[in-house]
């Protein structure tokens, strides 16, 4: 049986199109930071969330980076010991550590992030103003549909860079600490 595509549903060839851009852009950015800091995956997306929102607990940015409670815990104590993360006790609940950035982890950070937008920004240099236009809004369109709550804000813009944004979906749902 066929399936007949209604105006409404992006085509099968705009499906893989966008999912292979998707991809390739991951990949890119995923490599450019790899050369700077092998470490790479949520090391770095852990970076960039605690410099976002300093004094976040262990248990949100485990949320934020999907990872389990104990797999966070490791990742933090792997940042301390590189001397990029630093953490102290709550004042509020004796239980939790609030986590900020070092000096050396806000180097680091503002390099992972640079090597992020320069790889993008090469992409996008083939691409004519008109239509870097239309992506942007394009882009905010879609962005906006990935997040339903903090949680998802703050997941979905897990690397972005905070003084480059105008506007983020994270904006609409408030400080951290909601989740």
């Amino acid at each position: 049986m066929s399936h007949t595509l209604k105006k409404s549903e992006p085509s099968d060839r705009l499906v893989n199109l966008f999912a292979a851009l998707a991809q390739g852009v991951t990949d890119r950015v995923k490599g450019a930071i790899f050369e700077a800091f092998p470490s790479g995956g949520e090391t770095v997306a852990a970076l960039v969330v605690i410099g976002h929102q300093p004094g976040m607990s262990i248990d949100q940015v485990s949320k934020i980076l999907r990872l389990s409670h104990a797999g966070a815990v490791r990742l933090i104590d792997r940042l301390i010991g590189q001397g990029l993360v630093g953490k102290r006790l709550s004042a509020a609940d004796r239980r939790m550590m609030h986590l900020n950035l070092t000096a050396d982890g806000n180097k680091e950070r503002e390099k992972l992030l640079a090597l992020r937008n320069a790889s993008v920004a090469d992409l996008l240099q083939g691409v004519s103003v008109e239509d870097r236009e239309l992506l942007e809004r394009l882009s905010e369109s879609i962005l906006s549909r990935l997040a339903c709550d903090a949680l998802s804000a703050l997941t979905t813009c897990r690397f972005r860079d905070e003084k480059k944004r105008t506007s983020c979906p994270i904006e609409a749902f408030g400080p951290v600490a909601t989740f």
